[in-house]
Formats: structure tokens, sequence, C-alpha cells
């Protein structure tokens, strides 16, 4: 901050020194050599002005306190102000003369403190907006917990039971499931310390999740993945498609006659996941998923979640984000 203020200072000084000998050149006439020794002597002025606020700031005063050392010192200064500059304007008028000089030093220190204050709320702005991201990265990381911890012990039961059951019916297709569901369980175990991963990783996933609930509902739960190869290295938040999958098989009523299609495409450098709409009538919405993955993508991309929602389909768009 304080190199900041330094250079802010250093650009300032002359700047703000022609403002201040401007009105004494435009209204009396002067020689040049008088007029370049007060514009010099005005900036050093000024240039003391800035390093006295400056140093002020690093003190315990509080700011009202500092205001008054500042203008405290400005008007010590004045006698100097005036020894510098003897011959701005003939002494004719010399009432005028020290109301001009009072008037502007202290024009002067003013501006140099609004520069000062509008730098200090910039900052003070900055740490707020980067508290508060830092807030609501953890908030979204608890809340990523959360959904793990919903979405292993439900998924668990259900997977178990159904892995019970292929034991006993059909043993092979039993260690196919197995093999799926722990693949499922590894990469959720591993959730937890990424946020972000490669496309590829999560369709992997997303297949597996897919292939387990695909032996239970059979073939009423249908899906595509097309996806070109090129687009896997790219990254995508952690259990996005899983999420939003999951929010389709949950939220949707579905049979053989009638099954649950979901599309997983790339349409240029989005991951487009659309399925059919076949609302359940009774159902809990608590939106959480969704949101928290919308809230993610604010942060990493500045806009949340695409949607697209009609009448017989609903769509998300998940941007691929870049390495």
């Amino acid at each position: 901050m304080r190199n900041r203020l330094n250079r802010i200072a250093l650009y300032t000084s002359p700047i703000i020194a022609a403002y201040g000998v401007a009105p004494v050149f435009l209204l009396n006439s002067i020689d040049v050599v008088p007029l370049i020794v007060a514009y010099l002597s005005l900036s050093l002025l000024i240039a003391f002005f800035w390093w006295l606020n400056i140093f002020l700031i690093g003190t315990e005063l509080k700011s009202i306190n500092r205001y008054v050392v500042s203008y405290l010192v400005i008007f010590i200064s004045q006698s100097t102000i005036l020894s510098l500059i003897p011959s701005f304007p003939d002494q004719q008028n010399p009432g005028d003369f020290l109301l001009y000089s009072v008037a502007s030093t202290i024009a002067i220190n003013t501006i140099i403190l609004v520069i000062i204050n509008s730098e200090l709320l910039r900052k003070s702005k900055d740490i707020a907006e980067y508290e508060i991201q830092n807030l609501r990265l953890v908030n979204l990381e608890a809340q990523k917990q959360v959904l793990l911890q919903q979405l292993q012990p439900h998924f668990l039961f259900n997977a178990l039971s159904t892995l019970k059951s292929l034991i006993t019916e059909n043993p092979k297709k039993a260690e196919g499931y197995a093999i799926h569901l722990s693949e499922f369980l590894r990469y959720s175990v591993h959730a937890n310390q990424n946020d972000l991963v490669t496309l590829e990783r999560e369709c992997e996933f997303t297949h597996d999740f897919l292939t387990l609930q695909k032996v239970r509902f059979g073939e009423a739960l249908q899906w595509t993945i097309n996806i070109e190869q090129e687009e896997y290295q790219k990254i995508i938040p952690v259990l996005s498609l899983q999420i939003v999958v999951e929010n389709a098989i949950k939220h949707n009523t579905f049979t053989e006659k009638k099954p649950l299609r979901i599309s997983i495409i790339n349409t240029g450098s989005r991951i487009t996941v659309s399925n059919d709409k076949s609302p359940k009538q009774v159902v809990l919405k608590s939106g959480i998923g969704l949101r928290n993955l919308s809230d993610r993508y604010r942060l990493l991309t500045q806009n949340g979640l695409e949607i697209e929602e009609t009448e017989n389909s609903f769509t998300v768009h998940l941007k691929l984000l870049e390495r």
C-alpha cells in the first residue's frame, strides 16, 4: 500500500504544483526564473505533504486525529511557502497573497487526503472481497461434503440391496456390479480432496453411476455420452456431471414403456446434459445440488449454470474450463 501511495505521490506532485502556480502565472506578469523556482519548490512541498500523510497512516492515530495533525503541520509550513515564493505576487496586496497561500495549501492537502482515503477504501474493499470469497469457498466446500454424505449412505443402501439380489440371481453380473461400485466409491472418496477434475475422470465416474443405476432400473433408464476426444483433458468441477444426472433420476418418474433418456454431449466449450421431463407428483425439491454447483461455477467463471427448461425437457449447460 505504501509503495502504491509513494508512486502516486511521485506522479501527482508535479501536476498539483502546476495547478498551484497557474493562477499566479495567469494573473501576474512575472519572470520565467522565479516561476520555475516556485514550481520546483511547490513540487517539493507537495511531496512533503504526501510523505507526511503517508507516514501518519502508519501511526495509531484515528482518522480525525490524523487529519488534525496533517493540517496543523500545513499551517506551520505556511511560513515556508511564503519564503519559497517571495515574488508571487508583488507585495501590493499582502493580505490577498496570504489568503491565496493558505487556501491553496489547504486545498492541496485536502486533495492528497482524498486520494489517500480513496486508496485506503479500495484496499479495504479488496480485503473484504477476498475474505468474502474465502468464506464462500469454505461454505461451498462444506456443502460439497454434505452432498457426499447425503449421496453415499442413501446410494450405498440401494447399491448393497441390489448387489445382494444379484449375488443370488446372477453372480457374474454381481461381480461386474461390484467393480463399478468400487470405482464409484473410490472416486467419491477422492472428491473430498479436489475441486476440479478432468472431464475424462468425471465422465468415467458418471458412467459408473449410471451403470449402477441401470442395474436397478433396467431399460427404464437410458443414456448416451457423445463427447469429442480432444475435450476430455479439459477440466470441470468435481461431481458436476453426476449431480446433474442424479437430479434427473431423482425428480422424474419413468418406466420401461416410458424411459428416462439422458443425453450428455459437448457443444462448443460446454457440456450439455439433457433429459426428458416427467416430474414426480410428490418429491421434496431441496435444490441443494444444482444450487451448490451453480455457486461453484460462479466463483470459477463469474457466471452460474445455464439451465433451459421446457414442458418436455430439462437441460443444463456446464462450461468446460482450461487448465
